[in-house]
This record gives structure tokens, C-alpha cells and sequence, in this order.
């Protein structure tokens, strides 16, 4: 891996009563509650929501695996409890991005795992924004959601339920707020609603279990 350092080796130089301070000798950056990255943070703040200086149960920690020769960081999350991993390593572009779950600050592709072992997302970054086609999985592994990101301005999504069978086609639109310009939603057992409300609480539904 280019321009990596070996992070583990440093310990070797710390003092010993310094030593005798450090709760894990492992090269830990960041903290993260469960929460973290539900809502946008502060552009003032140099951390992002849900951002720990220390370990909270239930949550996160990223390790940094080292920096290429174009100085992004090589990190990867893992769940507090389990010590499983959250995310396979990915690149970071900017310092304040070791410290936050916002997607900008991160560049290629993103694959994020369930506390079970089953892939709960995957994603692409570039130049600060999701681009091409991400997926959610529901924790069984059957997939989700499903977003494209056309171009600045539109975005498709299709939305299954748990049992593998279509929920919906969306088209939305990402300079407002990502609004509903067009929809088809089905129930289970594939009748298309006509119904606003009824549309609304589906795909809410299945939002919220991703």
C-alpha cells in the first residue's frame, strides 16, 4: 500500500509512564454514537454529529490505516461493542472528515457491514458528492433501496420489501431537498396504489428500517 506507515510500530518510542496512560495502543482517531451521521453538523464545527473523544457503548471507532502519496487517509470503522467491522477500509480527502460519518469527506467506494456480518450499504464518492448507483440491504441481506444519481438535479430510487418484493419507483429531486417529482408504489401484493397517504407511510416505512 503506497505511502503507508506502520502506526502500531510508534508505541515502541512512547515513554513508559506515558504508556501507562493509553487505553488501547491501537490507532484509534475517533469515537462515534450510535446516532452518528443522522443529521447534518455545523460547516463551523471541526467534528461531525455524534463525534466522541472518548468510547461510547453501542457506538463506533475508526482506525487509521495509513495515507497515500496525494495525502488521503486510509481509515476503517468498527463496532464499539463487538469490535466487529462497520465498513471496509475506505479513503478519507481532508482532515476534518477523520472526525465526522458525512459522506463528502470520503472518495471512492464505501462498503458498510451490519453488526451480523451482512453488507447494510454500498456507495461512491467523488469530488464531495454520492455519485452512480448505492444500495441499503435489510438486515436478512435482501436489498432495500436502491439510488442513482442521474446528475445534479434528478435522482431514482427503487425501494423493495423485506420479502424481496418491489415497494416503489421514485424520482426525486435533489436540489429540493430530495422532493417526490414522480412515484409508483405497489403493496405486497403488487396492487399499485393510488392513495397519497398510503404511499407516503410505505416508503416511510422502509426509510426507517435502513
Amino acid at each position: 500500500m503506497t505511502g503507508c506507515a506502520n502506526l502500531q510500530s510508534t508505541t515502541q518510542h512512547i515513554p513508559s509512564e506515558l504508556q501507562q496512560q493509553l487505553i488501547t495502543s491501537q490507532p484509534i482517531i475517533a469515537y462515534f454514537t450510535p446516532d452518528a451521521g443522522e443529521e447534518d453538523c455545523s460547516c463551523d464545527s471541526n467534528v461531525g454529529h455524534g463525534y466522541s473523544a472518548s468510547p461510547i457503548e453501542n457506538g463506533y471507532y475508526r482506525k487509521l490505516l495509513g495515507r497515500d502519496k496525494n495525502g488521503r487517509f486510509l481509515v476503517q470503522d468498527f463496532y464499539q461493542n463487538s469490535h466487529n467491522k462497520q465498513t471496509d477500509p475506505f479513503w478519507i480527502i481532508e482532515p476534518k472528515g477523520l472526525n465526522s460519518f458525512d459522506g463528502q469527506y470520503t472518495d471512492g467506494d464505501v462498503v458498510g457491514y451490519y453488526e451480523n456480518g451482512k453488507v447494510e450499504f454500498k456507495l461512491t464518492y467523488r469530488n464531495h458528492v454520492a455519485i452512480g448507483k448505492s444500495q441499503n440491504y435489510y438486515p436478512n441481506g435482501k436489498i432495500a433501496l436502491e439510488t442513482e444519481f442521474v446528475d445534479e438535479k434528478i435522482v431514482l430510487q427503487k425501494l423493495w420489501y423485506e420479502n424481496g418484493k418491489i415497494a416503489a419507483d421514485l424520482k426525486l429531486d435533489a436540489q429540493q431537498d430530495f422532493h417526490i417529482i414522480d412515484s409508483k408504489v405497489w403493496d405486497q401484493n403488487n396492487n399499485l396504489i393510488s392513495d397519497i397517504e398510503q404511499s407516503d407511510e410505505i416508503i416511510q416505512k422502509i426509510y426507517s428500517q435502513i
